[in-house]
């Protein structure tokens, strides 16, 4: 087996004598292939090594082609000629991309930031991917890199990475297909993607990930309630409030976190209208009652809207925070209002340990479903004593 594998002074003949496209298209493998042989000797490397370096330069595309597929998957291939055909056109770098054990993260990274949108695909299908390399295949907006990538096992994509790739693709069902089937998908993910993706797909993630139904639920409302505070946002007129209001209360959606979210983000109109329809107070007395900032205004409506004591302090927090900017005058569009609005909610509020403003809201309602509980099993045991 080893002699015909062996290069032969009539290969370096033909090579000379028939330089045909196909006969150095065949020298080439042929060369490429004694990097296989262990025993090569130092004179068999280097006149194999020079011709190489000879043909890596071809004009045909069909020997660089050829010595590619020949050198894509041997581990002891020289660095620097690997490393040529990695960044010759598509057809030639596709193999060495996919495939070569030689090319470090560096060189991958180098090829994905100035390499074309081919190469990036090929890339994202290699049998391993390192976390830093899936990063810089995401940070290119390469859609087809991206659905190749997350349906890729052999691929380790960090936790900021595949938030990104929700954040750009989560409506994506070729992308959200095989994110959601992925083995190394974290719980904070599955939650995240069981809000955004179709029926079909949220019903595989709570079976394979053992969602509960009530867990399920209740990550769909919260997904649902930023979809309405943000049609707040971007939609609705002052005008508009009291009818969305009475039309989310009919449907069961005007939930105690709603209007805090709509709070904290400083959607006051929409907050004045709901206060409004839970109290049955005209419009301007619940004005001054919710922007009274003496300890008795808000606490009166509020207790008469009967919202849970416990969203009460991050309310007040929220409103104490929403006058302290508006008095500031400071010149803010809209969404940077928002953001400040939650950062100074999140950083001023002392009820717990906050990360974002859905941890904070699902924080509040753990702490009123175990009340709930609480006061269930108080009346169970109430029961037993009559």
């Amino acid at each position: 087996m080893a002699e015909t594998l062996t290069l032969s002074e009539r290969d370096i003949e033909r090579l000379l004598t028939e330089p045909s496209d196909t006969v150095r298209a065949e020298v080439a493998v042929k060369v490429a292939r004694q990097y296989e042989i262990v025993e090569l000797t130092d004179r068999q490397r280097e006149l194999a090594q020079d011709i190489l370096g000879f043909m890596v330069h071809d004009a045909a595309v069909l020997v660089r082609e050829s010595l590619s597929k020949s050198l894509s998957t041997l581990p002891g291939a020289p660095r620097d000629i690997v490393r040529i055909l990695a960044r010759d056109i598509d057809e030639v770098a596709a193999p060495i991309l996919e495939e070569s054990p030689v090319l470090s993260d560096a060189d991958l990274i180098d090829i994905i930031v100035k390499g074309s949108a081919a190469k990036q695909v090929a890339i994202a299908g290699r049998a391993t991917v390192s976390a830093p390399v899936s990063e810089a295949l995401v940070n290119t907006d390469n859609r087809r890199a991206v659905v190749r990538l997350v349906g890729n096992d052999g691929a380790k994509i960090a936790d900021a990475t595949m938030n990104k790739v929700v954040d750009l693709y989560g409506d994506d069902e070729s992308i959200a297909a095989p994110l959601v089937r992925r083995s190394d998908l974290p719980l904070t993910m599955v939650e995240r993607l069981i809000t955004m993706v179709s029926d079909r797909l949220r019903t595989y993630l709570i079976e394979q990930h053992d969602i509960s139904e009530d867990v399920a639920a209740r990550l769909i409302d919260e997904s649902r309630e930023r979809a309405t505070v943000n049609l707040v946002d971007s939609d609705a007129r002052a005008d508009d409030m009291p009818h969305l209001v009475r039309q989310l209360a009919g449907n069961g959606r005007l939930t105690p976190s709603l209007i805090l979210r709509a709070a904290c983000l400083g959607e006051m109109l929409f907050v004045e209208a709901a206060f409004a329809y839970l109290t049955g107070l005209p419009e301007q007395k619940v004005w001054r009652l919710v922007h009274d900032e003496g300890p008795l205004g808000f606490r009166a409506i509020y207790s008469r809207a009967g919202l849970p004591e416990v969203f009460y302090p991050a309310f007040r927090v929220a409103l104490d925070i929403y006058h302290e900017l508006m008095e500031a005058h400071l010149d803010l569009g809209r969404p940077a209002f928002r953001a400040r609005m939650v950062e100074r909610v999140l950083t001023q509020y002392q009820g717990m340990e906050t990360k974002d403003l859905d941890f904070l809201l699902a924080g509040l309602a753990k702490l009123i479903r175990h009340e709930q509980q609480l006061n269930k099993s108080a009346g169970r045991a109430a029961e037993k004593v009559a």
